[in-house]
C-alpha cells in the first residue's frame, strides 16, 4: 500500500470520527466556538504522521509526497508552518515535473516569501512547458507585474 493511499485513509477515518464537538472559549474568554472533541490529539498526531510518511515517500522520489509535504508546511497550523520547507520541498516536486508544484512555487515568488516576479515568471514558464494553461498565463502575469514594479 503506498503512503498516499495510507495518508489518504488516515485522514478518512479521523474525519469521520471527529463528528462529536466540545464548545471551547477563544483565548480571550468573550466568544464560544465548536471544535472537535478530538481536534487536538488527532490534529497534532495526524500532521506527524503526514509528515513522517509523505516525507519518506518524498525521500524515496515521490513527487506527490514532496507536493503535499509542501502544502503542509505552507497552510498548516502555525506548529508546522515553514516557508522554507515549503519551498524545499515544492521544489524537488517541480525538479520531478509535477506541475502543481511548479505553479504553487510561482506564486510563493509571486505573492509570498521573497516577491520575486522574475524568479515566479520561471517557474510559471515550466508549469507552461508541462502543458498546463494556467502555467501560461500566470506567467504573463507575472511578466506584467515585473513590468509594472520596475517603473
Amino acid at each position: 500500500m503506498t503512503t498516499k493511499k495510507i495518508a489518504t485513509i488516515l485522514l478518512g477515518i479521523i474525519i469521520s470520527s471527529s463528528v462529536r464537538a466540545e464548545i471551547v472559549t477563544t483565548p480571550s474568554g468573550h466568544f464560544l466556538r465548536n471544535e472537535p472533541a478530538e481536534k487536538v490529539i488527532w490534529y497534532g498526531g495526524l500532521v506527524a504522521k503526514m509528515i513522517f510518511f509523505y516525507g519518506q515517500a518524498c525521500t524515496n522520489g515521490e513527487s506527490e509526497a514532496c507536493f503535499n509535504l509542501a502544502t503542509i508546511y505552507e497552510t498548516g497550523d502555525a506548529s508546522v508552518q515553514s516557508n522554507a520547507k515549503a519551498l524545499d520541498y515544492y521544489k524537488q516536486a517541480c525538479d520531478a515535473g509535477y506541475s502543481l508544484a511548479c505553479n504553487n512555487l510561482g506564486i510563493l515568488y509571486g505573492e509570498g516569501v521573497e516577491r520575486d516576479y522574475a524568479q515566479a515568471a520561471i517557474y510559471f514558464e515550466k508549469v507552461c512547458q508541462l502543458k498546463e494553461e494556467i502555467g501560461c498565463k500566470n506567467k504573463a502575469s507575472a511578466l506584467d507585474l515585473q513590468k509594472k514594479s520596475n517603473r
